[in-house]
């Protein structure tokens, strides 16, 4: 995993690549680069779902003045990976 970075703008968030983590006071929560392919939502979906796994409104994402985006990258391998 890659150190966290800051962006400023959500739209600037790169689904399948990035893996996002949100902050919101207390709140927080994460997903990881792959969650977006696996489900196949929008960018809008995915931060939706974001808040509410972090336990806030869905739309806290473009409502809060106080949101923070983070970004991050990840390898991700298997176990069979690491077998070959």
């Amino acid at each position: 995993m890659t150190p966290l970075l800051l962006v400023q703008d959500y739209r600037s968030i790169r689904l399948g690549t990035d893996g996002v983590v949100i902050r919101d006071g207390r709140a927080q929560a994460v997903f990881l680069p792959q969650v977006a392919e696996e489900t196949g939502w929008t960018l809008e979906q995915f931060l939706a779902n974001l808040c509410l796994k972090a336990g806030l409104d869905r739309d806290a994402y473009r409502r809060s003045p106080t949101m923070q985006f983070h970004v991050f990258q990840a390898q991700v391998f298997s176990e069979r990976d690491s077998q070959k």
